[in-house]
């Protein structure tokens, strides 16, 4: 990776095809994990149900 030009708001750099597909990767894969902690979260804070009430609950959807 070689960076080309650097401003106070932006770094233009040069990438290989296959550096960029990794990089954009493990973006996604950054983000899937994000979703996965907040889902998490909202699990272990969410009130319990009972099994007749998360079917309900899933029909409703």
């Amino acid at each position: 990776m070689a960076v080309l030009e650097k401003t106070s708001r932006n770094i233009t750099v040069r990438l290989t095809k296959a550096r960029w597909a990794r990089l954009m990767e493990m973006e996604k894969a950054y983000k899937t994990a994000r979703c996965v902690v907040r889902a998490k979260r909202q699990c272990e804070t969410a009130p319990s149900m009972s099994v007749t009430d998360a079917i309900k609950h899933i029909d409703s959807l």
